[in-house]
């Protein structure tokens, strides 16, 4: 009996231990592929900025000379990632949906895509706030990710909250655009409302690291959910990074 106990045992502990390797190959796999979408953005943005660096002529931080003629292939640039961007996303969220159908061809491009976007952010700014702003992004993103994969507590509620806070912070931002048309110059609003949908996007990324350490417990560990998962993660990234940027760009210029 005691022998048949044991034997029972060990095989349930066999088990338990298949599943945690399985789970952290799954989550490894879809940091992997965030981290891959992330140097295809951050490629596409240091090409743009190396072949549209002799458009531009700084003359201090915030003023620049644009030769217009070399940089009309940057701005049909911009255009046409505005263009694709919605079809990627609808194509991005139909195979998710449908479970049929390659997630990479459309994540990559995404990702192209994202590079041709944060370009006009990056063009403009000093290295060294990009360096500062990626740096303090990947400690923010890494500390929140430890929560999201730490926590024993169920945290799906964070979602319901980071929308909650999204939603009441663009009701502020409607009023105070109201506001400003009888008071020119009030922008007060403005860091509150910054501060609340960046602090929204933290609890979504929380959440969303999570949702993936729930997905590979629960065995949904194709190749097409891990993508979607690792987009879900690059897009928090993304965000977080603009956000730090236009942060750190501020109290840069400011300090000039």
């Amino acid at each position: 009996m005691e022998d048949s106990l044991k034997h029972f045992n060990n095989s349930n502990q066999k088990q338990v231990n298949q599943v945690s390797v399985s789970s952290s190959k799954f989550i490894g796999k879809v940091f992997l592929f965030t981290f891959i979408a992330l140097a295809i953005t951050a490629a596409v943005c240091t090409i743009i900025g190396f072949v549209f660096s002799s458009a531009i002529q700084t003359i201090d931080y915030e003023n620049f000379v644009i030769d217009t003629e070399k940089f009309k292939p940057y701005i049909y640039l911009l255009i046409g990632a505005v263009v694709a961007y919605i079809p990627l996303i609808i194509w991005i969220m139909l195979v998710s949906f449908r479970g049929k159908g390659r997630m990479d061809i459309p994540f990559v491009l995404y990702a192209i895509v994202m590079g041709v976007f944060v370009s006009a952010f990056t063009m403009f700014v000093p290295f060294q706030v990009i360096a500062i702003s990626f740096g303090i992004t990947c400690v923010v993103f890494g500390v929140l990710a430890l929560i999201g994969l730490t926590s024993k507590k169920d945290l799906s509620f964070l979602g319901l909250v980071a929308l909650g806070i999204f939603f009441g912070a663009i009701l502020v931002s409607l009023f105070n655009v109201i506001w400003s048309l009888f008071l020119p110059g009030f922008q007060s609003l403005y860091w509150v409302v910054s501060f609340a949908i960046f602090g929204a996007m933290m609890l979504i990324t929380i959440f969303d690291v999570w949702r993936v350490k729930k997905i590979a417990q629960r065995g949904e560990q194709t190749n097409n959910v891990a993508l979607f998962c690792a987009f879900n993660l690059y897009v928090d990234f993304i965000y977080i990074f603009i956000r730090v940027l236009s942060f750190v760009a501020s109290i840069y210029g400011r300090r000039r």
